[in-house]
């Protein structure tokens, strides 16, 4: 019997290689796609280098308040200006009528690839990497901005030509921008109650996102550094009831019992980042870089150094983000 087949309609979304996009990017291929939205690799056809244009799905694009997110990931990215960001260059409007952002196009793979069943990092590597977060963290709370979902799929190993990895922080879709006078920002935070990764999420971040401060990017960091360096995570709870009870109690297995060979003074940074209370944790990035300094190898001291540095020299009213103009000096 023959076999009749209704070829698929094209989705609203779908792109084709060699379609320009917004009068200027060549589409070469895609990259992937979620339910929220697509990234596709682009050419810039005037510069010829390569870039990463993400853009909304149209059907989500529709839904003014996800059209508002995605904005704000755009003006996240752009406040923010370090080696240990992605950098967004373009923000726009494609002729479907959704929104667009051009990302630095980057090689290499996500941290969650890296540390894929139960890998342990050695504790110098892994402690650099944490200080690479914090110095992306650094230029990004002197802008105002918390991330709010700081996790290994969000932390992106860039390897350079020569073989050389730099960490960068990606996704600022849910970051908070701490702008008071903006009511947009206000009702776009009271609308989002608990946004993230339940498993990297700090507990005042799952009661209220409204309540999290740069202390929540802390507690993520540190979960992450829990990861990397014991090959587990502290909260496992096969239910997510019981993942939030034992995130909203900071119950987990000292780093020091699940791995007896960690030092009891790196425990003791990693287990101050979980903390229930936010007060009880570091005073800020920097503070949490600096006592990771001595186990992250010789480089170590320069980068907590350069984390205080940003802090110092950068503030949320300054209209350009001064790590741009600052960072060469701070790594000269």
């Amino acid at each position: 019997m023959a076999r009749y087949e209704i070829p698929a309609l094209p989705r609203e979304e779908d792109v084709k290689e060699g379609e320009i996009l917004a009068g200027k990017y060549r589409v070469n291929r895609p990259m992937g796609a979620g339910g929220m939205g697509v990234v596709v690799e682009v050419t810039h056809l005037e510069s010829a280098h390569k870039f990463a244009l993400k853009f909304l799905r149209p059907i989500v694009a529709r839904d003014p308040s996800a059209a508002a997110r995605f904005l704000r990931e755009a003006k996240a990215g752009r406040r923010i200006s370090s080696p240990h960001v992605v950098t967004i260059s373009d923000v726009g409007e494609l002729a479907s009528g959704s929104p667009f952002l051009v990302m630095e196009y980057l090689e290499g793979t996500s941290l969650d690839n890296r540390l894929v069943a139960g890998v342990r990092l050695p504790l110098s590597e892994a402690c650099d990497l944490a200080l690479q977060v914090a110095e992306g963290l650094s230029a990004a709370h002197a802008m105002g901005v918390i991330h709010r979902d700081i996790k290994p799929a969000n932390l992106f190993l860039n390897r350079w030509p020569d073989g050389t990895e730099v960490l960068k922080i990606v996704d600022f879709g849910i970051s908070k921008i701490l702008d008071p006078d903006s009511p947009a920002a206000q009702h776009l935070t009271r609308t989002q109650t608990s946004i993230g990764s339940p498993l990297y999420m700090s507990p005042e971040q799952m009661r209220s996102a409204r309540t999290s401060d740069y202390r929540s990017d802390q507690w993520s960091l540190g979960v992450v550094l829990y990861r990397m360096a014991t090959g587990h995570l502290p909260f496992d709870g096969q239910s997510l009831p019981r993942l939030c009870v034992q995130v909203l109690e900071a119950s987990f297995m000292p780093v020091t019992t699940c791995c007896p060979d960690l030092p009891a003074d790196f425990a003791s940074v990693v287990e101050r980042c979980l903390r229930r209370l936010p007060d009880e944790r570091y005073a800020d990035i920097a503070a949490l870089a600096e006592a990771l300094a001595p186990f992250a190898g010789p480089g170590g001291t320069r980068r907590a150094d350069r984390c205080r540095a940003i802090l110092a020299v950068s503030s949320p009213d300054t209209p350009t983000p001064t790590p741009a103009i600052e960072y060469a000096k701070l790594t000269s």
